[in-house]
């Protein structure tokens, strides 16, 4: 804008409403779009009743960029009628201007249909969409009575539409045509994918950068996710899923660059053709069922594969203990040649774990470990070495992080070993929720500090006060 006419025009534009600000001797001078702003941090009944300060307030509301409305409070059968109604005089009243975002809780029930056929809360739906909207969220209490209730088609033909989060614990029925050319970011809970492949066409979008599906249920033998500019994506599996066990989801996207798991491994995860993928998540939630943790335990294995390239790795070790009596999948765990940060997740990591070391032995050039609990060596005298011994131990690794330390005997003799076996580590972060480990008599700083290491540039830090006990 250096010296340009409309540099000149956006400059003199700023300086006019900035003195205009400082000329408002009151709220009601302030210039319309920051009364809109303001406006934008209310709650959304808050907002509405400002239309009774003054003539200029009165219809300030309805353009508000953002609407929101929640159902929580209003259980009985007069609060929902006054939901409805202030659904809809906001709806009626508002200009057609572009809306940002609409976001609506509520329920629907028989209560809710007009004419039998025509559901109120579509009715809201749609008029959102005719005004343009770019983020819409919809969490939808299915009653018995609205058995076939079916989202307004038009939701899936929206070429505004940028965000789209739908709970909703009933079947998701597309259309047959599904355009959504600008949609970046797709949420889904709860919702249940019918047999008829239609979902797919959701899960494939052009523009699609971000998808969650938080307690799906699939009956679907194999659920193909294709979106072609796809680069987040992630997965929470409900544990008491009644899908199709076993089935497969294929994950097909060469940018994706982060894929985050959690669930009982009930399906088998294959992520195709991801070359980008730099960090992953995988936390595992095991049920009673012999047959299924048998599964899970060779789908554990085969998604490992599939993240074997990224840079970044958050794993539960739960899950990886599993695997302690299953030689078979232990001998051909994959190499992670890329991995410079893991980070282990569970409140009491055995050292011995002979899962751990193996994992740990596939990673060459790891730099950074960390364990979010305490880390024990439980079955092993002091004079224990790792077996086998994880190559980046002497090569690669520079810093272990323990975050759950309570100064137990175990512990410290985990510590002893990876001070003693880590021969380039620069630093030893210990750490805890707690001043001083209650389970340790003494000064542990100074203790640690005096414990014997391989790496003479090793550093070792606590937050822990000088605390002696008696």
């Amino acid at each position: 804008m250096d010296g340009s006419p409309m540099g000149d025009k956006a400059k003199c534009q700023h300086l006019s409403d900035a003195q205009d600000v400082k000329n408002c001797k009151q709220l009601c001078d302030l210039p319309h779009v920051i009364l809109l702003r303001i406006l934008a941090f209310l709650p959304m009944k808050d907002a509405v009743r400002t239309s009774v300060l003054s003539r200029r307030w009165e219809y300030l509301w309805t353009s508000i960029p953002s609407l929101v409305f929640g159902e929580q409070d209003e259980e009985d059968h007069r609060g929902r009628m006054l939901f409805r109604n202030f659904v809809e005089r906001a709806l009626l009243l508002r200009d057609l201007s572009s809306m940002k975002t609409f976001n609506l809780w509520c329920k629907v029930d028989r209560e809710e249909y007009l004419d039998g056929d025509e559901s109120r809360v579509n009715l809201w739906i749609t008029a959102a969409i005719r005004r343009n909207v770019e983020d819409l969220r919809l969490h939808l209490k299915i009653g018995q009575g609205a058995t076939v209730y079916r989202l307004p088609r038009c939701i899936f033909r929206c070429e505004t539409l940028r965000e789209l989060h739908l709970v909703m614990v009933h079947d998701l029925k597309l259309p047959s045509l599904v355009c959504l050319p600008n949609l970046k970011v797709l949420v889904l809970a709860e919702v249940r994918f019918v047999a008829d492949n239609s979902v797919e066409k959701l899960l494939s979008c052009p523009s699609l950068e971000k998808l969650s599906l938080d307690c799906c249920n699939w009956n679907l033998e194999v659920l193909q996710i294709s979106a072609p500019n796809l680069l987040y994506l992630n997965i929470l599996e409900h544990t008491l899923s009644s899908g199709i066990l076993n089935a497969q989801v294929r994950i097909h996207g060469a940018f994706i660059k982060s894929f985050d798991y959690c669930g009982g491994l009930l399906y088998d995860y294959n992520i195709l053709s991801s070359p980008s993928l730099v960090e992953a998540s995988i936390m595992c939630v095991h049920d009673d069922i012999e047959e299924n943790f048998h599964e899970g335990t060779y789908h554990l294995h085969k998604l490992l594969k599939a993240v074997s390239n990224v840079k970044e790795l958050f794993f539960s070790i739960e899950s990886l203990e599993d695997m302690d009596e299953r030689e078979d999948i232990l001998n051909s765990l994959p190499i992670f040649p890329s991995l410079t940060k893991l980070k282990l997740d569970n409140c009491h990591i055995h050292l011995e774990c002979r899962a751990l070391l193996m994992l740990l032995s596939r990673c060459p050039i790891l730099k950074s470990l960390e364990y979010t609990g305490s880390i024990l060596v439980v079955s092993k005298n002091d004079d224990w070495t790792l077996d086998p011994m994880p190559p980046c131990f002497t090569s690669s690794l520079k810093e272990i992080t323990i975050s759950g330390f309570q100064g137990t005997d175990w512990e410290l003799l985990a510590v002893r070993i990876l001070l003693r076996t880590a021969a380039v580590l620069e630093k030893l972060s210990i750490n805890s929720s707690k001043r001083c480990p209650r389970n340790f008599r003494g000064n542990l700083t100074e203790h640690l500090n005096k414990l014997p290491r391989a790496s003479s540039q090793c550093t070792i830090l606590s937050n822990y006060f000088h605390q002696d006990f008696v």
